[in-house]
């Protein structure tokens, strides 16, 4: 099966609608989301070939802002919204990653704890 990848959030629609109209039954093709969980706010005719999002968390970078910015120590806030602080992550809905989510858990830590190294650019 064929997988192609969001690159921006909005673009997912044209994305998901390609990849639909691409999938058949001896060749199917998914999509993944990016930035927020697009299964919750794709068109209901294109969800069944969405496996996952990339999710960026803004909501946890404005709510950890808001909470430093309340005790006033914005010290308190890490310098990159990574795993490690909840910065990012993947989307469940829908159950298409559900047989491999424990997987997907696994590589999170490793990733986390430094034993799998990512390679990043500033």
């Amino acid at each position: 099966a064929d997988v192609v990848c969001a690159a921006a959030g909005a673009s997912g629609a044209g994305v998901f609608s390609a990849v639909k109209a691409k999938s058949t039954a001896d060749s199917p093709k998914y999509a993944i989301g990016v930035d927020s969980d697009q299964y919750k706010t794709a068109d209901p005719a294109v969800r069944d070939v969405i496996i996952t999002s990339m999710l960026k968390r803004v909501d946890v970078a404005v709510y950890d802002y808001v909470g430093a910015t309340a005790a006033g120590d914005l010290t308190s806030l890490p310098k990159i919204f990574d795993l490690k602080v909840d910065g990012v992550g993947y989307s469940t809905t829908g159950g298409k990653v559900d047989d491999i989510k424990a997987k997907l858990d696994a590589y999170k830590a490793a990733i986390i704890s430094g034993s799998i190294q990512v390679k990043s650019t500033k």
